[in-house]
């Protein structure tokens, strides 16, 4: 039996708490294991390394690549910092898994892939959504054909945030360093759900701005797309919308319907066949509370990221499939901007 992969984090956020929450998990099936951190503050470097049974901890993720004994780097840090922190980690010859966006434009994503395939490393994007049980059961659907010929699909994220979440943080609201609002932030998951499951797009007209908070971003924002299968699709996201509704993914064939909201299947409707409900769950709300989410998806994850470095082959979210999500969110700023229909692909300036 191989060794476990020993991953360094940099980031001590709630990204980082699901990193260590998983890995947990993952050490006790002796595939990965977290050995060290690093956060550039010291008091949360070192509370967060007790706190998880770290070895060591590092103010510098320069220092730590140096000094430690590991295999590969999962960074959670804010949006700004993939791009440099994933190059540094990739030339000191690590696999790296970075945090959704896996970047803030898509230039940056072309050099991490790139760097990455120069080095023969593994590169990974955390967009754990894909392994939800529920949105696999939904793409099996679609790839046997249950659904028939698909016609539209949509992707709704309509959440809340106060004033003090942006006004709290020096880096969330701005373009340099988020790379965006409620779209690469709060969106990006289903975005990324939406295109993996409907396919391509070849084209989208959107509108997005701040409408309720005073950022450079968008709190607000709605596109039209069409897909390169004929399909029409439709992205809805905010964090203006009180109190607060949960996520919503729709797909719809000309042989049939499935809805995910929230925590749960809502609808599975096939023609011919009896209409599946769920109930709505009590308790877990993602769109108020997202560190009470478990971690399952996280888990599966990073053991297939792991195993991916075991094996010698691609995850299963690769830097590739990460960049997707980001062209038509880059493509969505371009059109609204611009006043423009976007064509696929984007050429982004």
């Amino acid at each position: 039996m191989s060794k476990p992969i020993r991953f360094a984090l940099i980031g001590t956020g709630v990204g980082g708490t699901f990193v260590a929450r998983a890995v947990k998990f993952l050490k006790d099936e002796g595939v990965a294991e977290l050995v060290s951190v690093t956060s550039r503050r010291e008091e949360r470097a070192r509370k967060f390394a007790e706190e998880w049974g770290l070895r060591s901890w590092y103010t510098n993720h320069l220092e730590m690549f140096r000094k430690e004994n590991i295999d590969a780097v999962i960074i959670s840090t804010p949006h700004y910092l993939h791009f440099p922190e994933t190059i540094d980690a990739l030339d000191a010859g690590y696999h790296v898994l970075v945090d959704k966006p896996m970047a803030i434009d898509l230039r940056q994503c072309d050099e991490m892939i790139r760097r990455a395939k120069k080095n023969g490393l593994k590169l990974g994007v955390l967009l754990q959504n894909r392994f939800d049980e529920k949105v696999l059961k939904i793409k099996r659907l679609v790839e046997e054909g249950k659904l028939g010929k698909l016609i539209l699909g949509e992707a709704n994220v309509k959440w809340f945030r106060t004033h003090e979440y942006y006004e709290n943080s020096s880096w969330r609201g701005r373009w340099a360093t988020e790379g965006g609002g409620s779209l690469i932030n709060q969106a990006i998951h289903y975005i990324d759900l939406l295109i993996w499951i409907m396919g391509s797009p070849s084209s989208l007209y959107a509108h997005a701005g701040a409408y309720t908070h005073n950022i450079e971003v968008d709190d607000l924002a709605v596109a039209l797309l069409k897909f390169k299968n004929g399909a029409l699709g439709v992205i809805q996201s905010s964090t203006s919308i009180y109190p607060g509704l949960p996520t919503r993914l729709e797909i719809h064939g000309d042989n049939g319907t499935a809805i995910i909201e929230g925590e749960a299947i809502k609808m599975i409707a096939i023609k011919g066949e009896e209409i599946q409900t769920t109930e709505k769950k009590e308790g877990l709300a993602s769109w108020s509370r997202p560190e009470a989410v478990p971690p399952t998806n996280h888990i599966a994850l990073i053991r297939d990221f792991a195993t991916a470095i075991i094996e010698d082959r691609e995850p299963k979210v690769p830097g590739e499939e990460g960049r997707r999500s980001i062209e038509v969110i880059r493509a969505i700023y371009y059109s609204s901007k611009n006043k423009s229909i976007v064509n696929f692909p984007l050429i982004d300036v």
